[in-house]
């Protein structure tokens, strides 16, 4: 494995047991793995502050 970007790495948060169960059942009703679950939240809020930080310089 020469590419530096297919190395994987964990990820360390601290929710609730309530946040963690919602977001494994949301995941489980979409058919998706939690990976993919937080990488599409990752680029959703990507989006979202993008769009908020062009909307705040626009006069």
């Amino acid at each position: 494995m020469g590419d530096d970007a297919a190395k994987l790495s964990n990820l360390n948060l601290k929710i609730t047991e309530d946040e963690r169960w919602a977001f494994k059942e949301l995941c489980v009703r979409h058919r998706m793995s939690q990976v993919d679950g937080f990488r599409l939240a990752a680029r959703l809020l990507e989006q979202h502050l993008e769009t908020k930080t062009n909307s705040s310089e626009s006069p």
